[in-house]
């Protein structure tokens, strides 16, 4: 009798033991679903989110610091505008706009639609080299340039951001744009400002070469393997295994699809150190 009661016992714990054993698998896994999407990739949708914003503005807000000091506003229109890091505008040399920049050169550029802000903080550099007012010579500026794009009056004003203030999806997010540029992940998520590093202690991807809390990450496995810091060194951006992830998972992918995989293309071709 004691032997079958031990017997018993043993089959009970056996059984208990291997349902929390399947309880604590299925919930990591659903929390790594977790994180990838809220936890990092809010971050790298609220990037893209935000690049996709600015290509859609014809007008921008420029501000700048007048003869004393004080700050003056004003609209302008944008010239191609692709994302965060950089933007180009036209002016001429007799502007308010062109005097304020002689003095100071610091500046921001907001963009604004329906209830979504983007504000960029950076500095204004003043072109007036050939190649420069050719490249970005737009065809409506003859009202105002009449010699066209050698015009000695027309230059080219190029604003290279140094911090971004967002206000997308009624959620504010604030980051320098070197903090944006240092390599967090191999997929292109923003671990540096995963609420889970705090909560589940973890490291981030890069950090802890492709581990972090959930477990090993067949993204990041894949990309070391190859060698490369990130995927967007991967001459097959993006490949199957990351569209997976990025823009083929509803439920768990990026928010827009494709976010992370323009954070990493941003990280190969970035403007910045």
């Amino acid at each position: 009798m004691k032997a079958q009661c031990g017997s018993v016992i043993r089959i009970i714990r056996a059984y208990v033991t291997l349902r929390i054993t399947l309880y604590l698998q299925k919930n990591i896994r659903r929390t790594a679903h977790y994180v990838r999407k809220v936890g990092c990739t809010m971050n790298a949708n609220v990037f893209e989110k935000a690049n996709r914003i600015i290509r859609t503005c014809d007008v921008a807000y420029i501000g700048l610091a007048d003869e004393n000091g004080y700050p003056m506003v004003s609209t302008i229109a944008t010239i191609n505008p692709d994302s965060m890091f950089e933007a180009y505008f036209a002016t001429g040399i007799h502007s308010n706009k062109y005097k304020c920049l002689l003095k100071n050169q610091k500046s921001s550029v907001c963009y604004h639609s329906g209830g979504d802000n983007i504000t960029l903080i950076g500095d204004i550099e003043i072109l007036f080299d050939q190649q420069s007012k050719s490249r970005y010579w737009q065809d409506d500026f003859i009202e105002f340039f009449t010699l066209g794009a050698t015009d000695p009056v027309y230059c080219v004003l190029k604003f290279t951001t140094q911090r971004a203030l967002l206000w997308i999806d009624n959620e504010s997010s604030s980051y320098t744009i070197e903090e944006l540029l240092s390599i967090q992940s191999r997929c292109g998520l923003l671990c540096n400002w995963c609420s889970f590093k705090e909560t589940h202690g973890c490291g981030g991807c890069a950090a802890t070469n492709g581990k972090p809390f959930h477990g090993e990450c067949p993204i990041a496995k894949c990309c070391q393997d190859k060698g490369f810091a990130h995927c967007g060194e991967c001459p097959d951006l993006p490949c199957g295994k990351l569209r997976a992830y990025s823009f083929e998972d509803e439920e768990h992918g990026d928010d827009p699809p494709g976010a992370r995989v323009e954070v990493c293309r941003s990280w190969a071709g970035r403007f910045y150190k």
